[in-house]
Order: structure tokens, then sequence, then C-alpha cells
């Protein structure tokens, strides 16, 4: 009797380990189809963001970050290097000390034990396309 009972617990184990290994292998789309996803394409480089103030944010990769401004404006941050910390973020700031937001600046990633920082690379708007789930209507 105690075999009967072992023999569908390790297969009900082995089912879910199968389950497991196709959700873990299952590819994360590239960044530029999320973001095509979401509605947006990459727009024109810019120096920086005067008056920022992040209303929401998205983990793209450990690269990537978009941005939401209280302006309704949003933005494409590209990092300097993988910045890994990203994925396990519980918030992110910015180093900037003026309100101004510069490619000078560095990305701060707030996680329970420790802060990252990312320095930044790029910054490009993101254009609103038709009106799927990001496209912003006037």
């Amino acid at each position: 009797m105690m075999r009967s009972i072992h023999f569908p617990v390790g297969l009900c184990a082995c089912v879910l380990f199968a389950f497991a290994g196709v959700a873990c292998s299952a590819a994360v789309k590239p960044w530029p189809q999320r973001l095509a996803k979401w509605g947006y394409t990459v727009g024109p480089s810019v120096d920086g963001v005067p008056n920022y103030s992040v209303q929401s944010w998205r983990s793209l990769d450990d690269r990537h970050i978009m941005i939401e401004t209280e302006a309704s404006a949003d933005y494409l941050i590209t990092l300097a290097e993988d910045c890994t910390g990203l994925h396990a973020a519980e918030t992110i700031g910015f180093s900037s000390t003026n309100g101004d937001l510069a490619l000078s600046d560095d990305l701060i990633i707030h996680q329970v034990d420790a802060n990252f920082k990312c320095p930044l690379q790029t910054i490009n708007t993101l254009e609103p396309r038709g009106y799927g789930p990001g496209a912003k209507k006037g």
C-alpha cells in the first residue's frame, strides 16, 4: 500500500517539474517587441527630462526601463551596462539633485537589503502608436 501512495506523489512531482521547466524556458520577448505590444515606438534621443517626476515605471530587461512622468510623457531609459539588480527592484530613483533627469545621473535601485547605482547611457522619448494600451489620447 505504501508503494501505491509514493507512485502517484512521485508522478505528480515529475509532472510539476516538467511544467516548471517549460515555464522557465519560455523566452521573454525582446524589449522592442514588448514596447510595440504596449503601443509605443522609440522616439528621438534627448539630453534630459526637465522637472521630471516618475509616475510609474516598467523594467524591460536588465538594461532598459520605461518611465512615465506626471507630464504624461513616457521615456525609454537605456543603461550603460546591465544592471542585474533591476529585476528585483522594489523602487527606483535617480541621482538628480536639481529636479531634472540628465544623462550624467545614475539610476538608483532600492531593494530590501541593498541599493545599486547604474549609469545612464541614453534617454529616448516614447511615442504612442495608435490606441494600444500605452497610447495617450489627447
